[in-house]
C-alpha cells in the first residue's frame, strides 16, 4: 500500500492536487512505515480496521491535510486491489523463478538418467519399457505448461487498478498510465 501510495502521490503532485512540499512530506513518511514495517515496528491498533486505516492516521498525525490529501481520487477499493497485484506480482515471478529451476534440475537428471531403464506404468500397473530419464522429463514438461498458466495469472495482475476509483471513476483529470509506469504495471486496467 505504501509503494502504490508513493506512485499515487507523485501524480497528485504532477497533476496540482499536492505541492512539491507536500509529496516530499508523504514520500518520507510512506518510506519510514515500509522501514518501520520491516522491523517490526508498525503496529495496527484494534481501532484501527486495516493497515489502510493505520497508514493513514499515521500519514494525518504527521502531516495534517497532506495526510488527508492521498486519497483524493482513488478508493479503498483501489488500494486493496493495486497492494494486493504488487503482492501477487512479486508472488508470481518468485513462484516462475522456483519452476524453472525445478525444470533445469529435473532436465539434468534426465540427461544423466536417460539409460537407466525403468517401468512404465499406467493405472498403477507395469505398461512399457521406459527410462528413468524420460520419467523426469516428462515432469519437467509438465511444469513448462504449468509455467503457462502462471504467465497467464502474472499478465492479468500486471494490471493497474489505481484510478478506478470504486468502478466509477472521479471528475479529476487523473493520470492513470503514469501510476501505472511507476508501479511497473504493463497497463491501466479498464473500469
Amino acid at each position: 500500500d505504501c509503494v502504490a501510495s508513493i506512485a499515487h502521490a507523485v501524480m497528485l503532485e504532477r497533476i496540482g492536487i499536492l505541492t512539491a512540499e507536500e509529496l516530499s512530506g508523504l514520500r518520507r513518511e510512506l518510506v519510514e512505515i515500509i522501514r518501520s514495517n520491516d522491523a517490526g515496528d508498525f503496529a495496527i491498533r484494534m481501532d484501527e480496521e486495516d493497515c489502510h486505516t493505520a497508514i493513514e492516521n499515521r500519514l494525518v498525525g504527521k502531516l495534517g491535510e497532506a495526510g488527508k490529501k492521498i486519497h483524493t481520487g482513488r478508493s479503498r477499493n483501489d488500494q486493496i486491489i493495486a497492494a494486493l497485484r504488487l503482492h501477487a506480482r512479486s508472488a508470481l515471478l518468485t513462484l516462475q523463478r522456483s519452476c524453472l529451476d525445478l525444470v533445469g534440475t529435473l532436465k539434468g537428471f534426465a540427461a544423466k538418467h536417460a539409460d537407466v531403464p525403468m517401468p512404465g506404468r499406467t493405472h498403477m500397473q507395469i505398461a512399457m519399457p521406459s527410462s528413468v530419464g524420460l520419467w523426469a522429463g516428462a515432469y519437467a514438461e509438465e511444469l513448462l505448461d504449468d509455467l503457462r498458466l502462471l504467465e497467464g495469472a502474472y499478465d492479468l495482475n500486471n494490471l493497474s487498478p489505481l484510478g478506478s476509483a470504486a468502478s466509477y471513476g472521479v471528475p479529476l483529470p487523473l493520470d492513470r498510465e503514469l501510476v501505472a509506469e511507476l508501479l511497473g504495471f504493463r497497463a491501466v486496467q479498464n473500469n
